[in-house]
């Protein structure tokens, strides 16, 4: 499964660059938003969002645009 560059717009309506972990060109199964310096890479829905200052309503559902190869 690759690692694809595109930007994650979450429920609240803020704005990162990610990468996302697709399988079938489709499905997402893992997620790595890029926040200033760091990098936060979801495995935990709580921990998730805790990391980047926000509730999970705040960040679920979250929709992506991937980058074009």
């Amino acid at each position: 499964m690759p690692w694809k560059h595109g930007e994650i717009t979450l429920a609240d309506g803020t704005k990162y660059p990610a990468e996302f972990l697709v399988e079938n060109g489709k499905d997402i199964w893992n997620v790595k938003i890029h926040k200033g310096n760091n990098v936060v890479e979801e495995i935990d829905a709580e921990i998730f969002s805790n990391k980047l200052d926000k509730s999970p309503d705040e960040v679920y559902p979250f929709s992506y645009k991937l980058d074009r190869e």
